[in-house]
Order: C-alpha cells, then structure tokens, then sequence
C-alpha cells in the first residue's frame, strides 16, 4: 500500500475519466473511418504510458500488481480487434478511481491497513 496519500481529489478523477472516455470515442470514430486500424495502437501505446506516468506522479504506486494488471489488461484489451470498441481506457480509469477510494477509506478504519497489507501481499 503507498504510504503516500492520493494528490488526486474527486473533480480531478472526474477529469481523468472524461479524458479517457474522450479517448476511447476518438478511437472508434476512427477505427469506423478504417484509419483507426494503423493509427489505434500507436493511441494505445501513447494513452498507457501516459496514464501510468499520471498515476505514479500524482501518488498512485504502479508497483501494486492490481493497477499493473489492470493497466496491462486493458492495453492488451484494446489491441483485440472487437474488444478494442469497448470503452477499455474508461473501465480503467474508473477501476483506479475505486481502487484510490477503497484505500483510502481502507486507512481510516481501524485494522483496514492490515487488512490492506495482506491483501497485497496474497
């Protein structure tokens, strides 16, 4: 568990989110266009070290493996042909947000840390 409390506050989520939903509609309306197919991957590669980047800059530790599988799942996701028309980029900024919630209030109730420290060591 980062021992460093989320910079991030609910409005900036919200940011986030919208950016990513902007992403994944972008992608379709060119993936309809046919140019999507070269151009999609490249957004892809592009919009996950980005994100990665953000997380890790603003608090958000990229070592926990549930933000590293959730990151590489959905990158992996949008390179499937018909997965990639699902709003993958959004699911993951939304699954960030929970997970940045549920720790938080995980460190305000008494024992959650234990209870969060062995969770992430299983």
């Amino acid at each position: 568990m980062n021992k460093e409390e989320s910079k991030i506050s609910n409005t900036e989520w919200r940011l986030v989110i919208g950016a990513l939903l902007m992403i994944g509609l972008i992608q379709i309306v060119l993936e309809w266009l046919i140019i999507g197919l070269f151009i999609n991957p490249f957004i892809d590669i592009f919009v996950g070290m980005s994100l990665a980047l953000y997380l890790q800059l603003r608090g958000q530790s990229m070592a926990s493996p549930k933000r590293l599988f959730g990151l590489l799942g959905t990158f992996f996701g949008e390179m499937m042909p018909v997965v990639a028309e699902l709003p993958l980029w959004t699911l993951d900024g939304i699954f960030n947000m929970m997970i940045s919630k549920s720790d938080k209030i995980l460190g305000q109730i008494p024992g959650g840390n234990l209870a969060a420290n062995a969770i992430y060591k299983w």
